[in-house]
């Protein structure tokens, strides 16, 4: 089962998968997982704790046309769109 599910209203149509943070750049993040939504570019993310999603939080950025997140051999995040734009995320 799911461990969190948002709601569709607004603009939200398709989950983008993405990982849990583990570079350096942005120690607040370390250990989140990260996620978004293609249509509306909005980007949440999440501990997880025994099995279960805390502090969920909409990330104070969007992605418009989010399709893919990535992790480098660092551990930095990157978040690509189908525009062909890669975003790293810092702080």
């Amino acid at each position: 089962m799911p461990v969190h599910a948002y709601n569709h209203d607004g603009g939200n149509c398709t989950v983008i998968g993405g990982y849990v943070y583990r570079g350096r750049a942005v120690p607040a993040a370390r250990g989140r997982y990260f996620f978004g939504d293609y249509c509306s570019g909005i980007v949440w993310s999440l501990r997880i704790a025994e099995g279960r999603a805390e502090d969920v939080r909409q990330e104070s950025f969007k992605v418009p046309h989010l399709t893919s997140f990535g992790e480098d051999a660092a551990g930095e995040l990157y978040l690509a769109t189908d525009t062909g734009r890669i975003l790293r995320l810092k702080k």
